[in-house]
């Protein structure tokens, strides 16, 4: 191509003014290969350059049409395809949608060509990017179906069209745009059949194609939860993409960080815990040496690649190293967030939630809260600027902030955090989102159990009471085992709280509402066979009766009809 170049401006003269010379197509010709990407890995010409050549390109050959010169209508679609894709990499989709429509109204363009192929291929992109994903679709199959008939051209075989894998994958890549995943999936694994089935040259001129063939297909696996098949296709990608290439093209170095990414996660969702730890590590190094390259791409990715791998640390129990990848992961989304505050804060406060958690699990009460407080206020701001995409996350925070505050014994504020948590979850819950109910139930819990430490028993037994409802119906409504352990835990903490509201009450000389604790503390133990709901029953009976044996005995009698239940406090 380099050669080619230095012909332009010998073959400029040639073409004449406006391009109406004899050497009008023959430069026409050379802008175009000029414009064209080359397999090689070599530094391409900037974008813009190639843009402009491959304008007058078109303009030439729009000359020669004119000039009625014998192949100019066959020399313009494929200048006007190729500029196409020029302005696609652009961004100006809907100028590259009309420059693909045009390339396809040539003469002969009924007949399946690689460049009639390649026109609808670049056509799927431009309608795609401009969210027409069903015209997209439509073109995907026009593409495929042409690259699969298409008759061999002279005049296309040194230029960069395509191939049918290429039009598969972008049926795929629209597939799962549109929401159709296991369709998506499908098709990504019929292109990456027919690219092994290739020779290894032709293999190796398209390893771009086949890396981001690989990546895009382990990303939709592991949306189905298809962990298994992923870790497979990973295994496929670590033998037939050498990891030499990304150093070669470096547009595959974000592809294969990519991969590496979402196989870590599919391999710890499959319960691969140390294959998903070097695998993220692996991703990891990858941004690395993407971020020294292009450092905005590569820590936007880092920071993908850094949580990836602070999850999987935190379930081998690695906290030490996990602690430091937090760290490191704070200071990146800091950075990231003062050039690009809407974008990158809420990211950063999820960031700050996980090293709260590290602060917490080493002791530093103080300290986690401190960083939860800050994640709090950025998903605050957060939710001004988006309340829908946002609110459940602040939250999810809120809650984390009432269990930090109330280990630190600052029962007050765990209580209002836990108070606005729950409030926040209800509103989201009762508009709709059914699948938040479980939520409830939790948050429920933490909210109980700030009021049970800054005593307020009562309030806390409402809690659990609710909590123990909602997940009653939850497992009346669907699968009961998911919602067991729950269950169980609101029910412990409903006894403890019931035995101490009673205790309290006592203590206040309110005897009547302490036996209205202990009928509901009785109740309960209809409801349950847990032994520790059992005992505590049994205790809570036990001490009111040595404090006010008269008294307890007499507010029994008068509100239930009954005898004070000497079975209860039997305890041989």
């Amino acid at each position: 191509m380099r050669a080619v170049r230095v012909l332009l401006p010998v073959l400029r003269p040639l073409a004449g003014r406006d391009g109406h010379g004899r050497g009008g197509m023959l430069l026409a010709a050379a802008l175009l290969r000029c414009s064209s990407p080359h397999w090689a890995p070599r530094r391409p010409q900037p974008l813009e350059r190639r843009l402009a050549w491959g304008a007058e390109a078109v303009a030439l050959s729009r000359a020669a049409v004119f000039r009625a010169r014998s192949g100019a209508p066959g020399l313009l679609a494929r200048s006007l395809a190729l500029h196409a894709q020029l302005l696609l990499q652009a961004g100006r989709y809907a100028d590259a949608l009309a420059a693909a429509e045009e390339s396809l109204t040539a003469p002969d363009a009924h007949v399946p060509s690689q460049r009639t192929a390649f026109g609808h291929l670049v056509k799927t992109h431009a309608l795609a990017r401009l969210d027409r994903a069903d015209e997209a679709l439509v073109a995907a199959r026009d593409s495929v179906a042409a690259y699969r008939s298409a008759v061999p051209r002279r005049a296309d075989r040194d230029l960069p069209l395509g191939s049918t894998a290429a039009a598969l994958r972008a049926q795929a890549w629209v597939l799962g745009r549109a929401g159709r995943t296991a369709e998506s999936v499908t098709i990504y694994f019929e292109c990456a059949e027919l690219l092994r089935a290739l020779s290894v040259w032709r293999q190796a001129r398209l390893v771009v194609l086949q890396t981001r063939v690989l990546a895009e297909l382990i990303g939709g696996l592991r949306v189905l939860g298809r962990f298994g098949e992923a870790a497979a296709v990973g295994d496929d990608f670590r033998e037939r993409v050498p990891p030499f290439v990304p150093w070669l093209y470096p547009e595959a170095r974000l592809l294969r960080a990519a991969l590496l990414i979402d196989l870590a996660w599919c391999l710890g969702a499959g319960g691969d815990l140390p294959g998903a730890r070097a695998t993220a590590e692996e991703s990891v190094a990858c941004c690395r040496a993407l971020r020294v390259s292009d450092p905005a791409v590569g820590d936007s990715v880092l920071v993908l690649a850094l949580d990836c791998l602070a999850h999987h640390l935190d379930r081998l129990d690695a906290h030490a190293e996990e602690r430091v990848v937090s760290e490191e992961l704070v200071r990146i989304h800091e950075q990231l967030a003062v050039t690009d505050p809407d974008e990158r804060e809420p990211g950063l406060a999820a960031a700050l939630d996980s090293l709260a958690r590290c602060h917490r699990r080493d002791g530093e009460g103080p300290e986690s809260v401190a960083v939860t407080e800050r994640g709090v206020e950025l998903y605050r701001r957060a939710v001004g600027r988006d309340p829908l995409l946002y609110e459940g996350e602040l939250a999810r925070t809120l809650c984390n902030l009432s269990i930090r505050r109330r280990m630190t014994d600052d029962a007050t504020g765990a209580m209002a955090a836990g108070d606005e948590g729950l409030a926040i979850t209800r509103r989201l819950a009762e508009s709709g989102g059914e699948e938040l109910r479980p939520l409830v139930a939790d948050r429920l819990r933490i909210l109980g159990r700030a009021r049970y430490r800054a005593a307020d028993d009562e309030g806390a037994a409402a809690c659990f009471e609710e909590a123990e409802t909602v997940l009653r119906e939850l497992m009346e409504a669907g699968d009961p085992r998911a919602h067991e352990a729950g269950l169980a835990a609101a029910q412990s903490a409903l006894a403890k709280a019931l035995g101490a509201a009673a205790d309290g009450h006592l203590d206040a000389g309110r005897t009547d509402e302490a036996v209205a604790a202990l009928r509901r503390l009785r109740e309960l133990t209809g409801r349950t066979a847990l032994t520790d709901v059992h005992a505590g029953c049994v205790s809570a009976f036990v001490r009111s009766r040595d404090r006010d044996a008269e008294g307890t005995g007499e507010a029994w009698r008068r509100m239930t009809g009954e005898a004070w239940p000497s079975f209860v406090y039997r305890l041989g």
